[in-house]
């Protein structure tokens, strides 16, 4: 027997899924935002705010992506998609890795260079990776591409099997 969220705490855990997971791509298009406002502005003090904005937005992110990774995870757990028998639940599930360690490793830290008066690393670039691959991800859900893995198609149960 499989764990199965039942009506009510599966739309709970979808509302909380669908919310966080927009609120972390909002905030990493607000981030791209920031970057190319503190790149083309002349007004040295300024930048280095926006720098200083960019490097603290990991407090959002970060948590962000946790819980929408631990949503989905909830999700995957209590419902027929499983956490690895359709593909697209697979690419959502990879996507969060490399955002969320790119946030903690690249871009706040040259942020917090930028923020002091000397960029030491790309930001444009990872900023706007993460606006891509966080669009892919809210894509691939709504479009569900790619059909079952071979998991999925041999029909073995994706999760434990929880007590009831």
């Amino acid at each position: 027997m499989r764990f199965h969220l039942t009506r009510r705490p599966r739309l709970v855990a979808l509302v909380a899924h669908v919310l966080t997971s927009v609120g972390w791509f909002g905030v990493a298009v607000l981030v791209a935002f920031l970057l190319v406002a503190a790149g083309s502005t002349g007004d040295d003090p300024l930048a280095r705010s926006l720098y200083r904005a960019v490097e603290t937005s990991v407090w959002l992110t970060v948590p962000l992506g946790a819980l929408a990774a631990a949503t989905g995870v909830v999700l995957g757990v209590g419902t027929k998609w499983g956490l690895a028998r359709y593909w697209w639940v697979v690419i959502k599930e990879v996507a969060v890795v490399p955002v969320v360690v790119t946030d903690l490793l690249v871009v706040a830290p040259a942020a917090r260079d930028g923020a002091q008066g000397h960029l030491s690393g790309p930001l444009l670039a990872p900023a706007i990776a993460h606006v891509m691959v966080l669009g892919l991800a809210a894509m691939v859900s709504l479009v569900k591409p790619f059909g079952r893995t071979a998991r999925g198609r041999r029909g073995e149960p994706a999760t434990v099997a929880a007590p009831r």
